[in-house]
């Protein structure tokens, strides 16, 4: 470059000729110039177009919008073997109606009306003196015959050891058939006397069983007939309760009713709001449904030592199966469906919502019972659900309760079913 400047130095010394190569040499120098400003500029317009490609590009892909806000709820696992209530009816095991068995004139009553009597205690008495004597009559009749059979068999006796040519074939046959006679009126006046016996004996009215005994319906001097009520006699320990259950949740037991081993726990609410302190035991079930209820009636034995149960008197049952059934369940809420099924919206690892498909079972109140799909302490969206995307992340929120969106006690009153929970997790745990 110094050399070419110093060259045309020398050619503007040298007259005419300078002139063209002052010429030649202005127009290398503008060639030089603007090689130099090209690339200067060239850069430039690189730089001006990739930060208006970045601007276009950045005009065309808005801002991901916020995730959405939605309200989340930890799943539990819940007993479903809900005890239920029905109404039950005190009943006695045995109820005895006193009928007299012979006609007769009552002479007295042993028992206080509305008192406990014992098997065994004598409770009427009817005049028996036509029944004594024909006690008497019968005996007469007994010792008759068997005198007559004592000389038929020694006349008997006599004709067999008498020489064989003085008695004839004939009188043998008729002694040894006067023996037999004589027997037979032998047994036959011992029958006799028997019934009479008998008759006497029931002119003695007892108690058959224990229990209490009711008012006396007929009293001294009236003249009784067989079947006349006397009195009744109810059993009140040990004594029954019965209660009638639908169809559906016999069903749900079959396979425990088939056993002989206890079904459900029991425990008793008496008409005055008070609980009973036994739970009593299975008795047995009836063996058909009622077709008009559409109920089959369970009966269960229990103590009466202080008579707190009575007969014919209403009690509340509260029944809980002694085998558990504990399942996950949901409210219906977070329930979505579509062609595949039923399916919820879990929420995992980084607050991303997905898709998991459930298999659902029974219905209890509000809430519904996961078979498969979904285990406690597993968080998923109950409300909030359309602005869900599968994939998406979310921002839950969780009340105030903790673990689950409603309380067991609120479960309760809400599905009108007691749910105890069993496993139940806090937010920000168990999730996948």
């Amino acid at each position: 470059m110094i050399k070419s400047v110093n060259w045309i130095k020398s050619v503007h010394k040298g007259g005419t000729g300078s002139n063209l190569l002052k010429s030649i040499a202005a127009i290398i120098l503008m060639l030089v110039v603007a090689f130099f400003a090209k690339q200067y500029f060239n850069g430039f317009d690189i730089e001006i177009n990739q930060a208006s490609a970045a601007t276009e590009n950045n005009a065309a892909a808005p801002p991901a919008p916020p995730a959405p806000p939605v309200v989340g709820h930890v799943v539990i696992n819940a007993d479903l073997a809900i005890g239920r209530e029905y109404i039950g009816k005190v009943e006695p095991i045995q109820t005895v109606f006193l009928k007299p068995r012979i006609s007769g004139q009552i002479e007295s009553a042993h028992f206080k009306e509305g008192s406990i009597v014992k098997e065994g205690d004598l409770l009427f008495t009817l005049d028996s003196a036509q029944h004594q004597a024909t006690v008497t009559l019968r005996k007469a009749d007994l010792a008759k015959a068997e005198a007559n059979l004592g000389k038929a068999v020694k006349y008997n006796d006599r004709l067999k050891a008498a020489d064989k040519r003085s008695v004839s074939a004939s009188d043998l046959d008729i002694a040894a058939s006067e023996v037999l006679q004589n027997r037979a009126a032998v047994e036959q006046a011992k029958a006799a006397l028997k019934l009479a016996l008998i008759d006497l004996d029931y002119t003695k009215i007892k108690a058959p069983i224990t229990g209490k005994i009711g008012r006396a319906e007929t009293t001294k001097g009236n003249y009784v007939t067989p079947g006349g009520t006397l009195a009744t006699i109810i059993q009140t320990d040990p004594i029954r309760v019965s209660y009638a259950i639908p169809d559906r949740d016999y069903m749900d037991q079959i396979e425990a009713f088939s056993s002989k081993d206890p079904v459900y726990n029991i425990s008793l609410s008496l008409s005055d709001g008070t609980s009973y302190v036994s739970g009593g035991e299975r008795d047995f079930e009836d063996n058909a449904i009622d077709t008009m209820t559409g109920t089959i009636t369970l009966r269960r034995r229990f103590e009466n030592k202080n008579g707190a149960l009575i007969p014919g008197s209403m009690v509340r049952v509260s029944a809980k199966p002694v085998k558990s059934h504990v399942s996950p369940i949901l409210p219906q809420e977070a329930l979505m469906s579509d062609a595949r099924g039923d399916f919820v919206y879990v929420i995992g690892g980084g607050d991303i919502a997905d898709r998991r498909d459930v298999e659902l079972g029974a219905e209890i109140g509000a809430a519904r019972e996961v078979i498969s799909g979904l285990e406690a302490g597993e968080h998923v969206v109950l409300s909030g659900l359309h602005n869900v995307r599968p994939g998406s992340p979310v921002r839950p929120s969780y009340p105030s309760s903790g673990a689950s969106s409603a309380s067991p006690a609120d479960l309760a009153r809400t599905s009108g079913y007691d749910l105890p929970a069993v496993i139940s997790g806090e937010p920000g745990e168990g999730k996948n």
